[in-house]
């Protein structure tokens, strides 16, 4: 058997192995704007496990995934906390997601900050943010309408608590969509 027909035996084995192992392992699903958020696990800083469709159900939600280390993230989270506290809580819905690799970081940067609203940890971003969120610059932030579809997702920080912004999200929970940016008379 020459050597060429060996390596060729070799590297047809090798992708029959590596499509196995990928077989094996169960895919998660991505979240993916216009789509029903996909539902997953996750853990409170005092260890609680939530069920995020369970979390997340009948309401607008602003889904920021950020961490302590990223300045960007550090800025916009007093925004944050001002929204969570001027949208009614029975439509509306900031939610957090860390992906530090200590909890402990998070825990003294909410209590030092006095964020209000739920705080979720995913250590290093490894089971949500990168697999779910596919998340890898932070702060990344996912608005999903009261039937948990997707409707816009944010990269880098931003204003959350202007009037704009909470006049947007009224009308996502009004209409269950971004409203349609309007053109002024001079751009036509």
């Amino acid at each position: 058997m020459s050597f060429r027909m060996k390596s060729g035996s070799f590297a047809l084995m090798l992708a029959i192995l590596l499509g196995l192992s990928a077989c094996s392992e169960e895919a998660a699903p991505v979240a993916t704007k216009g789509e029903k958020m996909p539902n997953f696990p996750m853990m409170s800083l005092s260890g609680e496990v939530v069920d995020s469709d369970k979390l997340f159900a009948g309401k607008v939600v602003v889904f920021n995934a950020w961490a302590t280390w990223c300045p960007p993230c550090r800025k916009e989270m007093p925004d944050l906390v001002a929204l969570s506290s001027l949208l009614p809580a029975d439509k509306f819905l900031v939610v957090g997601l860390s992906v530090d690799n200590n909890l402990e970081d998070v825990k003294t940067f909410v209590d030092e900050e006095h964020v209000t609203f739920p705080m979720y940890w995913d250590e290093g971003g490894s089971k949500i943010a990168s697999r779910i969120l596919r998340s890898f610059r932070f702060p990344e932030t996912y608005i999903l309408n009261a039937e948990g579809v997707i409707v816009e997702k944010v990269a880098g920080a931003f204003p959350w608590a202007s009037p704009e912004i909470i006049s947007i999200l009224k009308v996502i929970q009004r209409t269950g969509k971004v409203p349609a940016v309007e053109q002024p008379a001079s751009a036509l």
